[in-house]
Protein backbone atom coordinates (compact mmCIF):
# COMPACT_ATOMS: atom_id res chain seq x y z
CA UNK A 1 0.00 0.00 0.00
CA UNK A 2 1.33 3.75 -1.20
CA UNK A 3 0.29 6.14 1.21
CA UNK A 4 0.56 10.41 0.12
CA UNK A 5 3.65 11.43 2.56
CA UNK A 6 6.13 10.19 5.14
CA UNK A 7 5.27 10.82 7.87
CA UNK A 8 2.09 8.19 7.80
CA UNK A 9 4.83 5.78 8.32
CA UNK A 10 4.07 2.42 7.95
CA UNK A 11 2.54 -0.80 9.77
CA UNK A 12 4.88 -3.83 10.71
CA UNK A 13 2.89 -6.93 10.02
CA UNK A 14 5.07 -8.70 12.73
CA UNK A 15 3.52 -6.82 15.91
CA UNK A 16 -0.21 -7.24 16.66
CA UNK A 17 -0.99 -3.71 15.52
CA UNK A 18 -0.29 -4.81 12.01
CA UNK A 19 -3.84 -7.62 12.46
CA UNK A 20 -7.31 -7.43 13.13
CA UNK A 21 -9.93 -9.69 14.23
CA UNK A 22 -12.67 -7.99 12.17
CA UNK A 23 -15.58 -10.59 10.29
CA UNK A 24 -15.50 -10.40 6.74
CA UNK A 25 -18.03 -9.28 5.16
CA UNK A 26 -17.30 -11.50 1.63
CA UNK A 27 -16.07 -14.39 2.95
CA UNK A 28 -16.89 -14.29 6.62
CA UNK A 29 -13.45 -15.14 7.75
CA UNK A 30 -12.28 -13.35 10.43
CA UNK A 31 -8.66 -12.73 10.44
CA UNK A 32 -7.37 -9.29 7.86
CA UNK A 33 -4.07 -7.51 7.75
CA UNK A 34 -3.91 -4.19 9.06
CA UNK A 35 -3.32 -1.59 6.20
CA UNK A 36 -3.58 1.90 7.45
CA UNK A 37 -5.61 3.32 10.77
CA UNK A 38 -5.77 6.74 12.37
CA UNK A 39 -3.75 7.65 14.93
CA UNK A 40 -4.97 9.92 17.81
CA UNK A 41 -8.65 10.32 16.37
CA UNK A 42 -11.57 9.35 17.15
CA UNK A 43 -13.74 7.40 16.56
CA UNK A 44 -10.72 5.24 15.30
CA UNK A 45 -11.14 4.49 11.43
CA UNK A 46 -8.80 1.21 9.88
CA UNK A 47 -8.04 0.08 6.71
CA UNK A 48 -7.80 -3.88 6.50
CA UNK A 49 -7.29 -6.82 4.03
CA UNK A 50 -9.03 -10.26 4.55
CA UNK A 51 -6.57 -12.60 4.14
CA UNK A 52 -8.37 -15.27 2.82
CA UNK A 53 -10.59 -13.80 0.43
CA UNK A 54 -8.19 -10.19 -0.18
CA UNK A 55 -11.13 -8.46 -0.24
CA UNK A 56 -10.46 -5.09 1.86
CA UNK A 57 -12.91 -3.24 3.68
CA UNK A 58 -12.55 -0.43 6.51
CA UNK A 59 -14.08 -0.05 10.10
CA UNK A 60 -15.30 2.99 10.89
CA UNK A 61 -15.58 2.61 15.11
CA UNK A 62 -16.35 -0.60 14.72
CA UNK A 63 -19.02 -0.65 11.68
CA UNK A 64 -17.34 -2.10 8.97
CA UNK A 65 -18.09 -1.28 5.07
CA UNK A 66 -19.13 -2.78 3.09
CA UNK A 67 -22.09 -4.44 5.75
CA UNK A 68 -21.93 -8.02 6.12
CA UNK A 69 -24.85 -9.62 4.54
CA UNK A 70 -26.35 -11.88 7.62
CA UNK A 71 -27.44 -15.49 6.75
CA UNK A 72 -27.19 -17.40 3.61
CA UNK A 73 -28.03 -18.14 0.00
CA UNK A 74 -29.70 -21.35 -0.40
CA UNK A 75 -29.00 -23.87 -2.50
CA UNK A 76 -30.78 -24.54 -6.03
CA UNK A 77 -32.25 -20.34 -5.80
CA UNK A 78 -31.39 -18.65 -9.40
CA UNK A 79 -32.63 -15.96 -10.98
CA UNK A 80 -34.88 -13.35 -9.47
CA UNK A 81 -35.46 -15.11 -6.20
CA UNK A 82 -31.87 -15.29 -5.60
CA UNK A 83 -31.55 -11.20 -6.61
CA UNK A 84 -34.30 -10.64 -4.32
CA UNK A 85 -33.06 -12.66 -1.64
CA UNK A 86 -29.78 -11.11 -1.94
CA UNK A 87 -31.36 -7.69 -1.54
CA UNK A 88 -32.82 -8.76 1.36
CA UNK A 89 -29.66 -9.63 3.04
CA UNK A 90 -27.64 -6.42 1.90
CA UNK A 91 -31.13 -4.53 3.57
CA UNK A 92 -30.57 -6.15 6.38
CA UNK A 93 -26.61 -6.06 6.37
CA UNK A 94 -27.21 -1.49 6.20
CA UNK A 95 -30.07 -1.80 8.72
CA UNK A 96 -32.99 -1.26 6.19
CA UNK A 97 -34.84 -3.82 8.09
CA UNK A 98 -38.22 -2.12 6.73
CA UNK A 99 -37.37 -3.04 3.49
CA UNK A 100 -35.92 -6.14 4.36
CA UNK A 101 -39.57 -6.97 6.01
CA UNK A 102 -41.13 -6.24 2.46
CA UNK A 103 -39.31 -8.02 0.37
CA UNK A 104 -39.43 -11.13 2.73
CA UNK A 105 -43.43 -10.77 1.76
CA UNK A 106 -43.27 -10.04 -1.40
CA UNK A 107 -40.54 -13.20 -2.07
CA UNK A 108 -42.96 -15.13 -0.47
CA UNK A 109 -45.68 -14.58 -2.89
CA UNK A 110 -43.26 -15.05 -5.45
CA UNK A 111 -42.53 -18.65 -4.61
CA UNK A 112 -46.25 -19.54 -3.84
CA UNK A 113 -46.39 -18.49 -7.72
CA UNK A 114 -43.45 -20.24 -8.67
CA UNK A 115 -44.78 -23.45 -7.11
CA UNK A 116 -48.10 -22.91 -9.04
CA UNK A 117 -50.60 -20.64 -7.56
CA UNK A 118 -52.53 -19.12 -10.43
CA UNK A 119 -51.53 -15.52 -11.55
CA UNK A 120 -55.55 -14.57 -10.95
CA UNK A 121 -58.19 -15.83 -8.89
CA UNK A 122 -61.57 -16.39 -9.45
CA UNK A 123 -62.13 -12.68 -8.42
CA UNK A 124 -59.63 -11.91 -11.51
CA UNK A 125 -57.51 -10.36 -9.20
CA UNK A 126 -54.20 -11.06 -8.11
CA UNK A 127 -53.97 -13.83 -4.35
CA UNK A 128 -53.04 -11.97 -1.70
CA UNK A 129 -51.29 -13.18 1.57
CA UNK A 130 -53.67 -15.47 3.07
CA UNK A 131 -53.82 -17.47 -0.69
CA UNK A 132 -50.22 -17.73 -0.80
CA UNK A 133 -49.75 -18.95 2.18
CA UNK A 134 -53.08 -21.53 1.93
CA UNK A 135 -50.75 -22.70 -1.43
CA UNK A 136 -47.86 -23.71 0.06
CA UNK A 137 -49.02 -25.62 2.76
CA UNK A 138 -51.58 -27.65 -0.04
CA UNK A 139 -48.13 -28.31 -1.89
CA UNK A 140 -46.55 -29.70 1.38
CA UNK A 141 -43.68 -26.42 0.75
CA UNK A 142 -44.73 -25.41 4.77
CA UNK A 143 -46.34 -27.58 7.08
CA UNK A 144 -49.10 -26.32 9.89
CA UNK A 145 -46.08 -26.49 12.33
CA UNK A 146 -44.75 -23.38 10.57
CA UNK A 147 -48.47 -21.41 10.78
CA UNK A 148 -47.05 -19.15 14.13
CA UNK A 149 -43.85 -17.93 11.99
CA UNK A 150 -46.33 -17.23 8.92
CA UNK A 151 -48.72 -15.04 11.20
CA UNK A 152 -45.69 -13.59 12.32
CA UNK A 153 -44.68 -13.01 8.69
CA UNK A 154 -48.34 -11.20 7.86
CA UNK A 155 -48.44 -9.08 11.38
CA UNK A 156 -44.78 -7.62 10.89
CA UNK A 157 -45.37 -7.69 7.02
CA UNK A 158 -48.70 -5.75 7.37
CA UNK A 159 -46.96 -2.91 9.46
CA UNK A 160 -44.25 -2.22 6.75
CA UNK A 161 -46.85 -2.62 3.45
CA UNK A 162 -49.78 -0.21 5.60
CA UNK A 163 -47.75 2.09 7.74
CA UNK A 164 -44.67 3.80 7.85
CA UNK A 165 -43.45 1.92 11.11
CA UNK A 166 -40.10 1.23 12.98
CA UNK A 167 -39.34 -2.28 12.28
CA UNK A 168 -36.95 -3.46 15.29
CA UNK A 169 -33.70 -5.55 13.82
CA UNK A 170 -35.01 -8.53 15.91
CA UNK A 171 -38.89 -8.37 13.73
CA UNK A 172 -36.68 -8.56 10.46
CA UNK A 173 -34.53 -11.33 11.33
CA UNK A 174 -36.99 -13.26 12.31
CA UNK A 175 -39.04 -12.58 9.31
CA UNK A 176 -35.81 -13.20 7.35
CA UNK A 177 -34.43 -16.09 8.91
CA UNK A 178 -38.49 -17.80 7.85
CA UNK A 179 -37.86 -16.50 4.28
CA UNK A 180 -34.14 -18.67 4.28
CA UNK A 181 -35.95 -21.74 5.53
CA UNK A 182 -38.94 -21.23 2.89
CA UNK A 183 -36.63 -20.64 0.26
CA UNK A 184 -34.81 -23.89 1.16
CA UNK A 185 -37.88 -25.97 1.45
CA UNK A 186 -38.59 -25.00 -2.06
CA UNK A 187 -35.17 -24.93 -3.67
CA UNK A 188 -32.30 -26.13 -1.43
CA UNK A 189 -33.78 -29.88 -0.94
CA UNK A 190 -35.32 -30.25 -3.85
CA UNK A 191 -32.23 -29.61 -5.74
CA UNK A 192 -30.33 -31.33 -3.43
CA UNK A 193 -32.41 -34.59 -4.11
CA UNK A 194 -32.28 -34.02 -8.17
CA UNK A 195 -28.26 -34.31 -7.34
CA UNK A 196 -28.88 -37.30 -4.81
CA UNK A 197 -30.69 -39.11 -7.63
CA UNK A 198 -28.28 -38.45 -10.32
CA UNK A 199 -25.32 -39.69 -9.01
CA UNK A 200 -26.84 -43.03 -7.53
CA UNK A 201 -29.66 -43.73 -9.61
CA UNK A 202 -32.37 -43.44 -7.38
CA UNK A 203 -35.72 -43.67 -8.54
CA UNK A 204 -38.84 -41.53 -7.42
Amino acid sequence: MRVVDRPFGHIDASRAEGWAAFRCPECDSGVAVVAATTEGAEPPVVWVRCVQCRRGFVSNDDVVSPASAPLANPDGVTGQELQAWQEVRDCLGVGAHTAAVMLCRKLLLHVAAAHGLPAKGDNDRAPGFYQAVQHLETEGIITRHMRPWVDRIKEVGNDASHELPHIERDDAMDVATFTEQLLRLAYELPARMARAEAGTGWKT
